[in-house]
């Protein structure tokens, strides 16, 4: 068990600490404040933060963004994949305070019914644009880090195949034999 005299002591050393001194622990600090940000942006206070964080980091793992530039479609992709499934959860409790509402009787018909009176008002009409302005964003952003990718692929100097001399005399435009079995 650790005294209180050393609990004391670590608290007064880190009370002096000035944040991370290595480019590496400083470029933590910024990702971690730059995520927290992103939360606190995108989570309403009834939604779980862990689980956006955990879907932000699977974006930042699958697509391992580069540079500040990258990161930040990234963080749109993710933001935008929350909010997508936001719209979902709320678009299925419409249709299932909806498909309540209706009398008693076989599933399908209730639903068809719910849907009905739903897209008689403007209330399933803005979700579905909504989801459609939010996938238009999610993918958006996945196309521009593609070309951006492509395009830092092409400004790279190609490597030149003048140092890897072959021990082989054989001239390039030669036929090669073919192997016989």
């Amino acid at each position: 068990m650790i005294s209180q005299k050393r609990i004391l002591a670590a608290r007064a050393n880190g009370a002096l600490s000035r944040g991370p001194k290595t480019p590496e622990g400083k470029a933590r600090s910024r990702n971690a404040l730059r995520s927290r940000r992103l939360t606190e942006c995108t989570v309403l206070g009834n939604e779980s933060r862990e689980a956006f964080q955990d879907l932000f980091h699977f974006h930042v793992d699958c697509f391992s963004p580069l540079d500040d530039v990258e990161m930040g479609m990234v963080e749109e992709m993710a933001s935008a994949y929350w909010r997508i499934r936001r719209n979902w959860a709320i678009e299925n409790y419409l249709v299932e305070s909806a498909t309540a509402a209706q009398p008693e009787g076989p599933g399908l018909p209730r639903i068809a019914a719910a849907l009905s009176e739903l897209s008689a008002g403007p209330q399933l009409a803005h979700l579905q644009r909504y989801e459609t302005r939010l996938h238009v964003m999610y993918q958006r952003a996945l196309y521009n880090l593609l070309v951006l990718r492509t395009a830092k692929k092409r400004s790279e100097p190609k490597k030149s195949n003048v140092s890897t001399i072959s021990s082989v005399s054989a001239e390039p435009n030669e036929p090669k034999e073919p192997k016989v079995a």
